[in-house]
């Protein structure tokens, strides 16, 4: 980001993050306006400004939809694009034209949306320090939220290496994106993706430090309305932490660190993320579809339903909704409808086509997952075990198997094409996929239009010209 944009978006930060308000499952409420002498002057005070974080995570620029339903599952070839007005911003996506006039805008808005949120962060971190020396904050409250903050900042730089930076494993040392870790108004350089790299796993490591007397630990994911032990898994929780390291160090090439953090994970806090389930799953009228005990952690997206009736909706018309190719699907899923991913998020509109569901309302308010935009899940850390421990991968593919109304797999069969079938099943607007395409290099994916057709992908997204024109 440009010197100007830090220094506007410093200056919004009382004005921006206090506004937004809080989540509805916490008791802290949001006051009905902020000046700036109010900062961080009180423990509420604190508590509302990592909440404003959170809720800029879930902006449909960032997690509630360009990182997850739509934009980075178009570029995984998820979808067909509507066909109402002609070509589209989807349209060039889905062919990878990231220099397209339609397509530029929405990866500047999401620079500009991720640094935002960065920055914040960095607002946010030192002030916990302070409140503590001046006594309006215990050290343990300032310790769980700067570690909460620590980790959204290492996330949204990690899925920034990701998107913009190059293909890890056969270029670590290209230039990649800046690091910020103040907010001191400063433009930094474009480092190296190592280098990021480095940065990312230093963040994570102090947010696990700072977290270690994390209530999720002890009391799991505790759905009350206390501030500091409620919903942990809609917050950047200790096991959340943990799962993201294991990402980035799978992402590194560093396969042991990245096994020996999911194995930490499933064997210290799996209890606490049990498997979905078969009656939640099935459920006529309360169906789970997102495997909500299985997240780890999860976006409060207050606009999920109203993306899904926009752009998926089974009473949409053909031409106006984001379609999945019937054939492909099947494809994908095997032709296998005991599998409860492809019986429950699939389904044929009235108006003639194949509906992506995953994402569509329930009638019971009272869900604690409802709006819960599912951005870590244990399932990833079975992935990552079954690629990094030769031995036990049929048998950990097996469990998740198992528990999404599959049979076991034959002794003889191909691990890595078992796992690059379940990231293709798993993470249906989760967007992984087209990361785990990325990160494996893969020379051709799957179209998102044809059962048969392949399409070579690009896997570097440009920096966008908010970043490289000149200041």
């Amino acid at each position: 980001m440009n010197i100007k944009s830090i220094t506007i978006l410093t200056a919004a930060f009382t004005a921006g993050v206090l506004m937004t308000g809080c989540k509805k499952y916490l008791s802290v409420q949001p006051e009905s306006s902020f000046t700036s002498d109010q900062v961080f002057t009180n423990e509420r005070a604190a508590q509302q400004a990592l909440n404003g974080i959170y809720n800029y995570l879930a902006d449909a620029n960032l997690y509630g939809s360009n990182l997850s339903t739509i934009t980075i599952e178009i570029l995984g070839q998820r979808y067909s694009p509507p066909s109402l007005g002609g070509t589209s911003n989807y349209t060039y996506l889905r062919q990878y034209n990231y220099t397209n006039s339609l397509v530029q805008p929405t990866f500047d808005q999401l620079w500009q949306k991720a640094y935002g949120t960065i920055l914040y962060a960095n607002e946010f971190i030192p002030q916990m320090d302070r409140m503590v020396k001046e006594g309006t904050l215990t050290a343990a409250h300032a310790s769980q939220m700067k570690g909460e903050a620590l980790a959204i900042r290492a996330m949204v730089h990690l899925d920034l290496l990701r998107l913009f930076g190059p293909v890890y494993s056969a270029s670590p040392t290209a230039i990649a994106i800046p690091y910020y870790s103040t907010a001191n108004g400063l433009s930094q350089p474009i480092l190296p993706a190592n280098q990021i790299m480095d940065s990312v796993l230093a963040d994570f490591t102090r947010a696990e430090q700072l977290l270690s007397a994390d209530p999720v630990i002890t009391q799991g994911i505790n759905n009350t309305q206390d501030f500091y032990s409620g919903f942990r898994n809609q917050r950047l929780n200790y096991y959340a932490v943990k799962a993201l390291m294991a990402r980035a160090y799978l992402w590194a090439g560093n396969n042991a660190a990245a096994h020996d953090a999911a194995q930490a994970v499933l064997t210290q806090g799996e209890k606490w993320f049990p498997w979905t389930s078969n009656a939640a799953i099935t459920s006529a009228n309360t169906p789970d579809r997102v495997y909500s005990p299985e997240i780890l952690f999860g976006s409060y997206n207050q606009n999920m339903y109203t993306t899904y009736n926009a752009i998926f909706s089974s009473t949409l018309l053909a031409t106006q909704v984001m379609t999945v190719n019937t054939n492909g699907v099947d494809k994908i899923f095997e032709s296998n409808k005991n599998d409860y991913r492809y019986n429950y998020w699939f389904n044929s509109s009235p108006n003639g086509f194949l509906s992506f569901d995953k994402f569509k309302d329930i009638p019971d308010p009272a869900k604690t997952w409802r709006f819960v935009q599912p951005l870590v899940r244990k399932t990833e850390l079975y992935y990552i075990l079954a690629e990094t421990d030769a031995a036990l991968a049929i048998p950990l593919l097996d469990t998740v198997r198992t528990h999404r109304g599959l049979p076991i797999l034959a002794s003889s069969a191909n691990v890595s094409t078992e796992i690059a079938k379940e990231y293709q099943k798993e993470f249906w607007g989760e967007g992984q996929l087209f990361f785990y395409y990325k990160r494996t290099n893969a020379a051709r994916v799957p179209s998102g239009t044809s059962a048969t057709a392949t399409v070579v992908p690009v896997y570097v997204v440009p920096l966008p010209l908010s970043e490289t024109s000149p200041r």
